[in-house]
């Protein structure tokens, strides 16, 4: 059971506070990263400073003796570079498919160099992949091709870890059809049945969608893993979208045991929760540049913007606990 190391807020008490709660809160962390240093990568160079610098914060918040659970991705749909000290791709790669032979080679390396430096117990090759079937059929058979190759690579080079691609179970629920296929086709080269859930996202409906879930993915026989989820606690409007994200504190840890529960139920291998700490404080420093659909996940914390534990954390201590005396 664990969190991502996302900070409330960007100040020095934020990320001291963030690693404390890890510590008494989390036996896994989780390590989200989009975006490669496709150059660097390509050629086989030192990675960029300030993307270096970032991996080592997010490695330092690692509790002692916790699971590690990294999560990189290639885009979702196109290259997608870095967001930490990014040069510009080269011209190898410019306009490149996922399948393009250059492609492989440079995400295979970046992958091989994550794997060293994060020493991850479980690794997502893509985030959240089955969106790249919204961008068209070509694109999605050429990820599918570049999943393959590197998948069957890095089980060659590390065949005890478990190596996966993550899947949005909201918009699964509400695609279905090829998409599922698409991603049932895909199984064969995912160690683990690897979904993100945010709930707000279809009106609210877990039970359905996690007997929906276990309905089309029980048959592969493999382990689920919930790789981030989280419920909103406050009644959110997003005046652009025009949507307003229902939530309650009681709503939020009505969520918590159902997804919990079903993870203990079928033996989940791990749950994520995305966000420990309302960021009201960081959202109001990042809303002038930032997209509106960055403020969805607000006030989905165990904590609220002031650090005050919500219904929900008494129910995530309860199964932590749970957990904790089950290792014992």
């Amino acid at each position: 059971m664990g969190f991502t190391g996302f900070v409330p807020e960007v100040t020095a008490e934020a990320v001291s506070q963030t690693r404390q709660f890890m510590r008494t809160n989390a036996d896994l962390i989780a390590h989200h990263i989009e975006g490669v240093p496709w150059a660097e990568a390509l050629a086989d160079k030192p990675f960029p400073k300030e993307l270096v610098s970032s991996n080592e914060k997010k490695r330092s918040m690692k509790p002692p003796g916790a699971k590690v659970y990294l999560a990189i991705s290639p885009g979702r749909g196109e290259l997608k570079l870095a967001e930490k000290g990014a040069t510009p791709l080269p011209p190898e790669l410019r306009g490149k498919a996922y399948d393009d032979p250059l492609v492989k080679q440079a995400y295979l390396t970046y992958c091989r160099r994550s794997i060293e430096f994060f020493r991850p117990d479980f690794l997502a090759i893509g985030i959240e992949v089955n969106e790249i079937f919204n961008a068209g059929a070509e694109k999605w058979r050429a990820y599918a091709e570049l999943h393959r190759d590197v998948y069957r690579e890095l089980k060659r080079e590390h065949p005890s870890l478990p190596i996966f691609a993550s899947y949005t179970l909201h918009n699964l629920f509400k695609k279905r059809g090829g998409m599922l296929k698409a991603c049932q086709e895909l199984m064969p080269f995912n160690d683990f049945v690897a979904i993100s859930f945010y709930p707000f996202f279809i009106g609210d409906t877990p039970d359905a969608a996690f007997q929906w879930l276990t309905d089309n993915f029980d048959s592969f026989g493999k382990p689920y893993a919930m790789v981030e989820t989280n419920d909103t606690a406050e009644d959110l409007h997003m005046p652009k979208a025009k949507v307003t994200l229902r939530g309650t504190p009681e709503k939020q840890a009505a969520y918590t045991r159902t997804v919990l529960a079903l993870a203990e139920r079928k033996r989940f291998q791990f749950v994520v929760l995305f966000i420990h700490q309302d960021y009201d404080r960081l959202w109001d420093t990042i809303k002038a540049t930032a997209p509106e659909l960055f403020m969805a996940w607000r006030d989905c914390g165990l904590l609220d913007e002031d650090g005050h534990a919500r219904p929900s954390y008494v129910v995530w201590r309860e199964y932590f606990g749970r957990l904790v005396d089950s290792e014992r």
